[in-house]
């Protein structure tokens, strides 16, 4: 297919707008990396999947003008555009990434110690709470056993009266009262009066 030089012109032009697109979406990744400090793995998997969705944004852009074929200056015009950007406005934003980075990292340090000054204090209300309730559970605990020996002691009583069973000791110690204090008039009476 035959293309004149106005139109390989313009595709170099839109090229190097696309290299600027790119430049911008790797510009987020960027500062991802900056406010996340990722390991070795995140900047390898975050790379390739960057270059893999270049690559299919490359394709994708040369499909209407060249029905899909890439020409060497459409990929020359997209890194002329991805470094222009890099050079110019991606410079300041990597400054801005890292002030802002700096800004978030220590906002969140703060939020952390705040949320940690928190925490202990409501685990320590907690602790308190929970040890006041065992406190409390002993001490109901040790009322209800006491009140239970004091209830099976009456119930017992109550029992005994209403069958009439009255424990054997007690019986008995009243029937030997009570046969020692009328012997005793017995003998009173039966002793001759003196005078």
């Amino acid at each position: 297919m035959w293309f004149s030089l106005s139109d390989q012109t313009a595709y170099f032009l839109w090229s190097i707008a696309m290299g600027a697109v790119m430049a911008m979406l790797y510009d987020i990744v960027r500062a991802v990396r900056m406010l996340l400090h990722p390991g070795r793995g995140f900047l390898l998997v975050s790379d390739v999947l960057f270059f893999v969705l270049c690559g299919i944004f490359t394709s994708l852009f040369a499909l209407p003008f060249n029905k899909g074929s890439v020409r060497a200056f459409i990929v020359f015009g997209e890194a002329l555009g991805f470094l222009s950007y890099r050079l110019t406005i991606g410079n300041i934003a990597g400054r801005f990434y890292g002030i802002l980075s700096k800004g978030i990292m220590w906002i969140s340090q703060k939020i952390c110690e705040l949320l940690k000054k928190i925490f202990d204090l409501l685990l320590k209300t907690a602790s308190r709470v929970l040890y006041n309730v065992g406190v409390v559970k002993e001490r109901i605990g040790k009322s209800i056993s006491v009140g239970k020996k004091k209830r099976n002691s009456r119930t017992v009583r109550k029992a005994d009266r209403v069958h009439g069973t009255v424990k054997k000791s007690r019986r008995d110690g009243r029937k030997k009262s009570k046969g020692k204090y009328h012997e005793r008039r017995k003998k009173k009476k039966k002793q001759p009066q003196r005078g």
